[in-house]
């Protein structure tokens, strides 16, 4: 959210580059950009002289070129925005090598404007997909604009987002309905924006929202009810877990998918305690073990659960169990069952 706010207060402040490139996942806050950019720029009665909105996937670099150097009619500024602009995607070879993509027509006009953007145009590219941070047109844009990487906001950021949201509405979540919503419908502002508004209509005239107003509106799917499982035993809440795992049995995922995620949870836990035995400064060990923030400050606190000698113990009885089912000695639920409670007792 940081960066989205830093873009939104250079633009009250009328601090505004030629030339933005605009990439990343969180497709909701790139639009908003847009849109504020638009607010900002765009007068009342001139949005068909100084606002062009074009297709990046059927314009050529020339097209862009010629927009971009329209002088302003009647104002200081005209916007050019380009959408899904394909000029920064990585094209591959075999051995993973990586290549520009073949001249377009109008290709180093573009590279020629790029050097010296006109200053009464404001040029924003935006896509979704991932961008090649080294070819020359993204490092142009970089130098003599700005390049912005719309990710999605971490957990904290989330959770103030939908409190803001509540209290605008008149609204608030109870602690179990905020995270089982932001499970379910996060981390994509455009999703939680519309599942929110459902919420909202579904709730109307009660003040408070809570756990099973969310399940109503918005059940957790198959990622969700699995990580709320492997919480649950991360916790000890092994009856919990039992009951989640028979639910999801019963709805047909497979058994092998289920106990790898419970294999998986236990091992996380041993390494990130691991780490911090060792020593490890506390914002490098997600990124060691590639593992989302909010994920390990969860797997932090299941650390004092359990000491090492009993995850390990956990981790080969869980290994032992899963090739006593694989050559049919043992049937799953009744095994991982006797398993999952020697361990969390």
């Amino acid at each position: 959210m940081k960066y989205f706010i830093e873009l939104l207060n250079s633009l009250k402040r009328g601090v505004v580059s030629p030339v933005y490139i605009f990439y990343g996942e969180e497709t909701y806050l790139r639009e908003q950009a847009v849109f504020h950019f638009k607010e900002f720029l765009v007068h009342d009665g001139a949005s068909s002289l100084n606002y062009d909105l074009m297709d990046g996937e059927a314009v050529t670099p020339a097209d862009i070129v010629a927009r971009a150097e329209t002088v302003p009619f009647f104002s200081d500024k005209r916007l050019v925005v380009v959408r899904n602009a394909a000029l920064f995607k990585v094209s591959r070879q075999a051995a993973g090598d990586v290549k520009e993509e073949g001249k377009a027509p109008g290709k180093e006009l573009l590279l020629d404007y790029l050097k010296a953007p006109l200053p009464s145009t404001c040029l924003i590219f935006t896509t979704g997909e991932s961008v090649d941070k080294r070819k020359k047109v993204f490092q142009l844009i970089r130098k003599n604009g700005r390049a912005i990487d719309f990710t999605h906001l971490s957990r904290g950021d989330l959770a103030r987002w939908l409190a803001q949201k509540a209290r605008a509405a008149g609204r608030r979540f109870t602690p179990e309905a905020a995270d089982a919503f932001l499970n379910s419908a996060g981390p994509s502002l455009q999703r939680l924006v519309t599942e929110l508004e459902k919420l909202f209509n579904y709730t109307a005239g009660s003040e408070e929202i809570v756990l099973e107003d969310v399940h109503r509106v918005c059940p957790p799917g198959v990622k969700e009810n699995i990580f709320a499982i492997v919480d649950a035993l991360g916790n000890k809440r092994c009856r919990e877990a039992l009951s989640g795992i028979k639910e999801m049995l019963s709805a047909k995922e497979p058994p092998q998918r289920l106990l790898t995620m419970i294999s998986r949870q236990f091992r996380m836990i041993l390494q990130v305690q691991d780490l911090i035995k060792r020593g490890y400064p506390v914002k490098q060990i997600p990124t060691r073990l590639k593992m989302h923030p909010y994920e390990y400050q969860k797997i932090a606190a299941q650390c004092k659960n359990f000491d090492q000698n009993r995850l390990s113990d956990a981790l080969e009885a869980l290994l032992e169990l899963d090739v006593a089912i694989k050559s049919g000695r043992q049937q799953f639920y009744p095994a991982l069952e006797t398993c999952l409670l020697k361990i969390c007792t």
